[in-house]
């Protein structure tokens, strides 16, 4: 039997026990922590049995995927489903604030800083050292496909910290022509203008190399020799489900009729749970919204998360919007999730938007109105230029064909939207 012990700051959680043989894991919370802490997550309570699955399925949507996954097991030599092994590697800082430790002291703090220089050259060089490996070690803590780098920034100044100290920031970074830095900083922003809330994020240019800095919203930066780090679970973990399912449909468009993944209908099943069930059904509405105007298609369980405290779950800032429908063939554009039977913009139409919001109990001509608001938000910030400050002569081009693809969107999807009500006379 093999153990972890995990800590919310330096408070000791609970023991997660591992099996390998059988591959069965059991997690016990402390006596202490049940009196003073919170459940984990909705599957993970005080008063019962903690299954195999609700734990292996909240430890390794903690776990990064794809290349980061790979770069990890390739060089500790593990399987890449060895999850116990994996979140043992990358426990010191994880998404959101438990920390997973052999033994029962915290860790050490530490901080070893980065000139910009050091970064800027890393990060030119990336194609050939992953960006996550620095000093011998694998820096990378944070869920997820795409190519980033959690870092702490203390004073101006870039760096790696444990202990006390953990990553305040993530950086990202371009991928070929992509433009992928741009566009997500305007799909943010435009998210922000309509009245989502987003990480605080900017774009910084480290010796030509253009790269989005988002502000942690699971960790608060108190001192120079202490971050606060929140915890927050992500929609598979609330909802119980693996990686895999983090789309509605799991296997793709090859078995489209398993749909056993995260779905509107699932996420919606959350609402009550939350401290505000009004205000986390108007902004998941509103995201829902957002992401049909910008194109991001690839709105996934994995992509939206909630904070847990004693006696209160509320929605997380809203991250990872970007638009997809842009870059046309290159990225596969269905909807992460279907709306009604809809899984892409061109099959949905007028009667897929009246029996989504009749299977989700969604007020018609309220989501109507909430749509028409965002889309002239969002147009009119386009037509008036209001991102035009981080626009030079390498990406304008992007930015305008991003202003045209956006806009012409929203005027199919206006058409959409006024014809339910008629549609529903």
């Amino acid at each position: 039997m093999m153990q972890l012990h995990i800590f919310y700051d330096k408070i000791e959680v609970g023991i997660l026990k591992y099996e390998p043989i059988e591959d069965i894991f059991s997690f016990e919370y402390t006596d202490n922590w049940k009196i003073d802490g919170f459940e984990l997550s909705p599957y993970m309570k005080f008063d019962s049995t903690i299954s195999n699955n609700a734990i292996k399925n909240f430890i390794e949507n903690l776990l990064p995927e794809g290349k980061g996954r790979e770069i990890l097991t390739n060089m500790y030599h593990i399987s890449k489903n060895n999850i116990f092994a994996l979140i043992q590697l990358i426990g010191k800082d994880t998404t959101g604030a438990l920390t997973f430790s052999q033994d029962n002291k915290p860790f050490k703090t530490s901080f070893r800083e980065i000139s910009n220089t050091e970064l800027a050259n890393r990060i030119k060089d990336r194609k050939n050292i992953p960006i996550v490996v620095w000093d011998g070690n694998v820096r990378l803590s944070v869920a997820g496909v795409q190519d980033k780098l959690p870092i702490t920034i203390i004073d101006g100044k870039f760096g790696f910290s444990e202990g006390e100290l953990a990553s305040t920031h993530i950086l990202k970074f371009e991928s070929n022509d992509d433009n992928l830095v741009l566009n997500e900083y305007l799909s943010l922003k435009l998210a922000s203008i309509v009245g989502l809330k987003i990480p605080n994020i900017q774009i910084l240019n480290l010796e030509d190399e253009m790269v989005l800095q988002v502000e942690r919203f699971d960790r608060e930066l108190i001192s120079n020799e202490k971050v606060i780090r929140k915890h927050v679970i992500d929609g598979c973990q609330a909802l119980n489900l693996n990686v895999m399912h983090k789309y509605e449909r799991a296997f793709g468009k090859e078995l489209k009729d398993y749909k056993e993944g995260v779905s509107f209908k699932k996420l919606f099943s959350l609402i009550e749970k939350c401290s505000s069930p009004i205000i986390a059904k108007k902004d998941i509405i509103t995201w829902i919204c957002v992401n049909l105007c910008l194109g991001n298609s690839d709105a996934h369980g994995k992509n939206i998360s909630f904070l847990i405290e004693k006696d209160k779950m509320e929605l997380t800032p809203f991250y990872d919007i970007l638009n997809i429908e842009i870059y046309e063939n290159r990225y596969d554009t269905d909807f992460a999730m279907s709306i009604d039977d809809a899984y892409n913009i061109n099959e949905l139409g007028s009667y897929q938007i009246i029996e989504f919001c009749k299977d989700l109990k969604i007020n018609l001509k309220g989501f109507i109105k909430e749509f028409k608001k965002i889309s002239i938000a969002i147009n009119k910030a386009l037509n008036n230029d209001v991102l035009i400050d981080v626009i030079n002569s390498r990406n304008k081009d992007f930015y305008e064909k991003y202003k045209k693809d956006v806009q012409f969107r929203i005027d199919g999807l206006t058409n959409k939207f006024e014809y339910c009500l008629e549609y529903k006379l």
